[in-house]
């Protein structure tokens, strides 16, 4: 009985407990990061990224011990998010510029934690080629993360 009133507490310890003890629903935190990182509304009008929405995700799913590989799929989904925003828009508030290098190496660091060095040097120049993409930005500090 007190385990179904812990259970139903929340929304957040329904998730945390169903990864921690079922070790299955992870893809919530993979939809979440998503929906936050979101810069565009469904009709395609800008919207802003709410940093504190995009940590408090993250940091969820830390707590409740996702897989590294569920965790760098997050920190990638959050750096695309701020980079598409910046790219499409032309400019945004200074802190997505430094939450872009934080996610880009969190999400290397990750990487290089779960795969191996062959691809994580092949993921490297997957990088460069999406950094070069979004050329109209000027990411002069990420390209330290990525020689």
């Amino acid at each position: 009985m007190m385990f179904k009133e812990i259970y139903e507490f929340s929304k957040d310890m329904k998730e945390f407990l169903s990864i921690r003890l079922v070790g299955e629903g992870e893809e919530i935190y993979i939809k979440q990061i998503s929906k936050a990182s979101e810069s565009a509304t469904p009709r395609g009008m800008p919207k802003d990224i709410e940093v504190r929405k995009v940590n408090t995700v993250i940091s969820k799913a830390k707590k409740a011990k996702v897989s590294d590989k569920t965790l760098c799929e997050m920190e990638w989904i959050a750096f695309d998010g701020y980079v598409t925003y910046l790219n499409d828009y032309g400019d945004g508030p200074e802190i997505y510029y430094d939450k872009i290098y934080t996610h880009l190496e969190n999400y290397l660091f990750l990487f290089s934690k779960i795969y191996t060095e062959e691809e994580t040097k092949e993921k490297i120049e997957d990088v460069k080629y999406y950094i070069n993409q979004h050329d109209n930005m000027y990411f002069d500090d990420l390209w330290e993360l990525v020689k």
